[in-house]
């Protein structure tokens, strides 16, 4: 039997070179973020829920590239509580409220030299959707991150089935695997487990 160690790096190496194989889009993304840069211009990234952590990546701090503009919606994004006050139950909601990104984006001076990337494992929900639209509809370049597995497996919600990919230039691809549910990761913890005693 394989132990959980030789799962764990063999799926980071399935992923490895699933990012390798997607070297001429990276590229692509990073000549157009950089022109973004180079004509003083800032480049957008957006991520709600857990996408807000590879958002956090671009924040400027020392030793990071400046021109990166991370949009955090706090109210997206807290991910202290699951239930009460900014409990989990409403950040979920309100990542799903038609209208809201674009009620965030009026806070941002948007040129159409500006560069988007926008972060969703499933692309499905509304406010990313909603903020590749809004940036398109600006004339901004957009950049999708997504898991394709995940998006193909799960419904959009809004109401025209469009998904994030659907006001994307260009996606790239996590290529995670949809989303594990609870039982699988009961499975897992059990066999870790066996595996250790």
């Amino acid at each position: 039997m394989a132990k959980p160690i030789d799962d764990y790096l063999s799926e980071c190496r399935r992923l490895i070179d699933a990012v390798g194989r997607q070297a001429a889009a990276i590229e692509k993304a990073a000549e157009w973020f950089s022109a973004t840069i180079l004509a003083g211009r800032m480049v957008h990234v957006f991520g709600s829920g857990h996408s807000r952590i590879m958002v956090e990546e671009m924040w400027p701090r020392y030793g990071s590239f400046p021109g990166f503009n991370p949009i955090v919606e706090l109210s997206l994004t807290f991910h202290n509580l699951v239930v009460g006050a900014n409990g989990q139950r409403q950040a979920m909601f309100l990542e799903n409220v038609s209208g809201l990104a674009e009620r965030i984006l009026r806070n941002f001076a948007i040129s159409a030299k500006d560069s988007a990337l926008v972060i969703s494992s499933s692309g499905c929900n509304i406010v990313p959707i909603e903020m590749a639209e809004q940036f398109q509809k600006r004339g901004v370049q957009v950049v999708a991150i997504i898991s394709s597995a995940h998006g193909q497996a799960t419904r959009s919600k809004r109401g025209d089935g469009k998904k994030l990919q659907d006001f994307a230039d260009l996606v790239l691809d996590t290529a995670r695997r949809r989303a594990t549910p609870w039982c699988a990761c009961r499975a897992w913890i059990r066999r870790w487990v066996q595996v250790r005693q």
